[in-house]
């Protein structure tokens, strides 16, 4: 009698990479407006793997979704350091819009990661499983930033200049993501311009 093939599922788990499509499958979900209702059985469902499965990495649903959000604040991370490595430390106001400029392409490529990063359950979550180190870490570059880009401010202002900074370009984004800017003005490279100006407008003024 010929030998079963292993499942899918079991295919996938053995290889080490459960996690990883794990997360794809959730993204994928979101990706596709399922983010209201995404549960850890759907997610195994598109991952090929058992209802079980995900509770190998993840204890609950919010669990998985913090690893996204973790994911998502790591990888802007990356862009905004990417954005400014090759602009000098003086150019305090370039680097800034180079930030808000990484901070707008970002959420517009990757809207899966995006829409989970500022969901209000996430700061509910553990604190060990890394995903609010992210953030802060992602707040700072933004921080550190504002301060460059002057004029001269102590660390609480400069934090609150960097927040609404960051505010401004949450705000932009996220009618952008959702539609509400269609049919209402041209969105297009000039948009993003003005958009990333107005970011260090309000990040010098504030």
């Amino acid at each position: 009698m010929a030998k079963l093939q292993p499942q899918k599922s079991e295919r996938k788990y053995h290889h080490g990479d459960l996690r990883r499509a794990l997360v794809d499958a959730a993204l994928a979900l979101i990706g596709e407006g399922e983010l209201g209702t995404l549960s850890l059985r759907e997610v195994a469902r598109r991952a090929g793997v058992t209802p079980a499965a995900p509770y190998h990495h993840f204890r609950d649903k919010t669990e998985l979704l913090a690893a996204v959000a973790q994911e998502g604040f790591l990888a802007l991370g990356e862009r905004m350091d990417a954005a400014v490595a090759d602009i000098p430390a003086r150019s305090g106001r370039r680097r800034l819009a180079a930030i808000g400029r990484a901070y707008i392409e970002f959420a517009r490529e990757r809207q899966a990661h995006y829409r989970v990063m500022f969901l209000p359950e996430m700061k509910q979550t553990d604190p060990s499983l890394g995903m609010h180190a992210a953030a802060d870490a992602a707040l700072a570059r933004l921080i550190a930033a504002v301060q460059a880009a002057g004029p001269p401010a102590d660390d609480e202002t400069a934090c609150r200049r960097a927040v609404l900074a960051w505010a401004t370009g949450h705000g932009i984004v996220s009618l952008w993501n959702d539609g509400l800017l269609d049919h209402k003005l041209p969105i297009d490279a000039s948009f993003v311009d003005a958009a990333v100006a107005q970011i260090v407008a309000v990040a010098r003024a504030g």
